[in-house]
């Protein structure tokens, strides 16, 4: 009996086309006839799409070509012909079909997610998407599809045509050329399309055999494109002085694009990465179902054979947690409980498991650094994790033990950091200072310069010479003195050490200065004082400091409070931030605690000074 195919939230409705069901025991997929235009066909007055669907296994599918694309947005619905049957498709699956469709000769066979799966299906729809891994392996090749053509997309994909085609001397010398700078420009424009930012393009194009990437009527294979990044990331220090008054352009060349999607990561001839790495390293993608946040990588990880499915008919809360047992179940560590974004939890999750739908804040930048960090952190040494999930999965029962309590927690940045704008981070560094300074006895034997300014850097700043502590601390507090409303009320023990030439503090104030603009300029070029402000302003961003009861200090949320407890799980190479709750906890997030990221506290575990307890994660 067929199925009825109703509007969905995807990208088709089917009106009333009917589907019939696919052989789930053997392996079956639909596959789509795209049947050739005829003579009469003009791109000004293109004939209607006449196509048609047909069942086949996947292990005896003919030659076909599955497409990558962007659903984009529905904007009007467009007709075409699905078996003598007028269905809705958006305007960009349109635009691709006319583009591929043949223009004589055999129909062309293709694989497209929209319009081979029945998205009102649910249980048909987990079904095929858990096997796209296989579908796109098993496909001739795959189209890759940006979106309709304008004039600068055309001139980038020609521009791109010239660079791969030359040597690296030659290649080199066009993209110093100024009078290629617009097409440099239209390839900005080119790696900005909505199809980059498609997290399920990660496993449509790494699991391709081979890739060719159409834009309008142009086309470039993957790899002469891919080469192109290769070319940017060269000419990365080129580039940025060629666009030196837009950073974000050099961003974009050099690492968006193909760059964005991190193929080389995902060769046949490496291990799968972990889940949690691939969670992290696509935070920024999208998805029209947040639940493919998650489901998009599970083809392509280490544990995907034990995943288990992909269900659309769970809820948010219950895909969510899942995914965090899973990582943990598999791992058998708890970093994934430290990528905190923000204390708002739509889903009603616990506060351990992440909301991967939340925009990524410095809040949880400790693990997303994770796998670039050398050495990576490790406050619980080499130690697993000794968990249970409780209360049908929704509570983390950890072990650990407390370090300290919360003594004094200083003022909050949460403001969003910019080279031009960080007054905020300089009034936030004054307070905390001042906090800090204050709060330690006289008699503390903590090497204050070096403990703080490794805690504001959360540990980036690890140096032997006490000296180079000092030089940078003093970019940052002449900064934050030229700021205070009240430069009587710092504290005695201020930072010592010679004044920073160029007297910057007066061009960083902006309130006081008529040429602002052409000082902080002036100030700009300074590269060793600004990369020192920038790299304390990324890392306080949405922290607060803290000092513990026993004069432990760092850096924590800028939600936690006096009171809230600095623990130690095992297996999680973070200490973290609970709550007490009513006997139970609350995870407030990572921290850092300076002297205590590389298995101190184990050590002190060891020889009795913590007590192993088992902690209730709400």
């Amino acid at each position: 009996m067929k199925q009825s195919s109703r509007k969905s939230t995807f990208d088709i409705e089917v009106d009333t086309y009917t589907y019939r069901p696919l052989d789930r025991a053997h392996d079956s997929i639909r596959l789509l006839r795209l049947k050739p235009a005829d003579s009469s066909n003009s791109p000004i007055q293109p004939q209607p799409i006449h196509c048609s669907l047909f069942h086949t296994s996947l292990s005896q599918a003919p030659p076909y070509v599955a497409l990558s694309y962007c659903w984009g947005e529905r904007g009007s619905a467009q007709r075409i012909y699905l078996d003598n049957e007028l269905i809705s498709v958006t305007p960009n699956l349109k635009h691709a079909l006319q583009r591929l469709r043949p223009s004589s000769g055999e129909d062309l066979i293709l694989w497209v997610d929209a319009i081979c799966i029945n998205q009102s299906d649910i249980p048909e729809r987990g079904i095929q998407i858990s096997n796209m891994r296989n579908i796109y392996k098993s496909a001739e090749s795959v189209a890759v599809w940006l979106g309709p053509e304008n004039r600068k997309s055309s001139e980038a994909i020609q521009f791109a045509r010239d660079l791969a085609a030359c040597d690296e001397g030659a290649a080199s010398a066009l993209v110093r050329d100024p009078a290629r700078k617009e097409y440099l420009e239209a390839l900005v424009t080119l790696f900005r399309r909505q199809y980059w930012w498609r997290i399920w393009v990660i496993q449509e194009v790494s699991c391709g055999r081979s890739c060719m990437v159409y834009c309008g009527a142009d086309a470039i294979a993957w790899e002469r494109l891919n080469s192109v990044c290769d070319i940017f990331k060269k000419e990365e220090e080129h580039i940025r002085d060629i666009f030196y008054t837009k950073p974000s352009f050099c961003l974009t060349l050099t690492r968006g694009g193909p760059r964005s999607l991190q193929l080389s990561r995902y060769s046949p001839d490496l291990a799968a990465p972990p889940l949690l790495e691939l969670l992290l390293s696509h935070k920024s993608k999208k998805s029209t179902d947040p639940k493919d946040k998650v489901y998009a990588l599970i083809g392509i990880c280490s544990s995907r054979d034990t995943f288990g499915a992909m269900d659309y008919s769970s809820s948010m809360r219950d895909v969510y947690t899942h995914t965090a047992r899973h990582i943990i179940s598999t791992s058998g560590k708890l970093d994934v409980i430290c990528v905190k974004q923000r204390d708002v939890k739509p889903f009603n999750l616990p506060s351990w498991a992440p909301d991967w739908t939340r925009p990524f804040t410095n809040s949880g930048a400790l693990v997303v650094g994770l796998h670039h960090r050398e050495p990576e952190f490790a406050a619980a040494g080499d130690s697993l994790a000794q968990f249970e999930f409780i209360n049908d999965g929704y509570v983390l029962k950890a072990a650990g033990f407390v370090m300290s309590t919360i003594a004094v927690v200083g003022m909050p940045f949460k403001q969003k950091v910019h080279p031009r704008f960080i007054e905020p981070a300089l009034h936030a560094f004054y307070d905390w200072w001042n906090i800090f300074a204050s709060a330690l006895p006289e008699s503390s034997s903590l090497p204050a310069q070096a403990a703080f300014a490794r805690a504001i850097s959360c540990g980036n700043w690890m140096f032997e010479d006490e000296g180079v502590y000092e030089n940078k601390l003093r970019a940052i507090f002449e900064l934050s003195v030229s700021i205070s409303a009240d430069e009587d009320a710092l504290p005695v023990d201020t930072p010592p050490g010679p004044s920073l030439s160029g007297s910057v503090s007066s061009l960083i104030n902006e309130n006081e200065n008529e040429n602002e603009g052409e000082e902080f300029d002036d100030a700009r070029s300074d590269k060793e004082q600004r990369a020192v402000i920038i790299n304390a302003s990324m890392t306080m961003n949405r922290r607060s400091l803290f000092i513990s009861k026993t004069d432990v200090v760092g850096l924590c949320p800028w939600n936690a409070a006096v009171g809230d407890v600095i623990c130690v799980l095992l297996g999680c190479r973070f200490p973290v931030i609970l709550r007490p709750v009513k006997g139970k906890y609350h995870l407030v997030g990572e921290a850092y605690v300076d002297g205590f990221m590389n298995g101190e506290a184990m050590a002190l575990l060891e020889q009795g000074k913590y007590k192993l307890e088992d902690f209730e994660i709400h």
